[in-house]
């Protein structure tokens, strides 16, 4: 489901949140302020410090530097006890795509108790989900539009 307005929260994937750490488009929309809030599950900051060594190695760039980068990332980093109570939901949903995906799913999900959320990803797999997605050219496109109004 993809609509024009911007959700009230986004829940952001490792592919967005290493792409502002080094530079890429997603950084952009980190640096609008009329960004959704944005949480991630614990599992994906985790993996996030797993790729970005090789990552930072692989492209040359100071990894200390990146790992500052994160840090200063406006995003609320919320720790499994929150969302686990959706992991067997959001496995099934995953399992013929990544079900490793599944912190985000199931995160999302806790989230959309309360508001409209969007897994803010650039990996098809989270359309399986059954969840809104947005890519981040979406995101941005969306963004601009906000701004001009």
């Amino acid at each position: 489901m993809r609509t024009s307005r911007l959700p009230d929260a986004l829940v952001a994937d490792t592919n967005v949140v290493l792409s502002a750490v080094i530079g890429g488009q997603s950084s952009r929309a980190f640096g609008d302020p009329s960004l959704p809030l944005v949480y991630g599950a614990a599992a994906v900051r985790q993996e996030i410090l797993e790729w970005l060594p090789k990552l930072a190695e692989k492209r040359r760039l100071d990894l200390g530097l990146r790992l500052g980068l994160l840090q200063l990332l406006p995003i609320k980093w919320i720790e499994a006890s929150e969302y686990v109570r959706h992991r067997s939901a959001a496995q099934e949903r995953m399992r013929r795509r990544d079900v490793d995906d599944w912190p985000s799913v199931a995160l999302a999900r806790a989230l959309a108790e309360s508001r409209g959320v969007a897994i803010w990803t650039n990996d098809r797999d989270f359309e399986a989900s059954g969840l809104e997605t947005i890519t981040t050219a979406q995101l941005l496109a969306r963004l601009d539009r906000r701004t001009r109004l």
